[in-house]
């Protein structure tokens, strides 16, 4: 997750992700790309964290750690 502006995001989703976990990577970062600090880069395991914790949104926590896990490598970048 990469804030790129006050009002504007970046997620790159992993390689090999469905039509789905793109859309659900894109919803998530409408609601919380506040979270963000603007113009760093925060990995999705981290990023799911802070959702959970200022937030309370468990759920998004939930799928967020679970499809870093599915598509988890040594790059980190996401």
């Amino acid at each position: 997750m990469r804030r790129v502006s006050p009002t504007a995001f970046s997620v790159m989703p992993f390689p090999g992700s469905s039509v789905e976990d793109m859309e659900q990577l894109r919803f998530l970062a409408r609601q919380y790309a506040q979270q963000v600090p603007f113009g760093l880069d925060w990995p999705l395991n981290f990023w799911a964290s802070e959702i959970a914790y200022h937030r309370g949104d468990h759920a998004a926590r939930c799928w967020l750690d679970g499809y870093f896990q599915r598509h988890h490598t040594t790059d980190t970048r996401h």
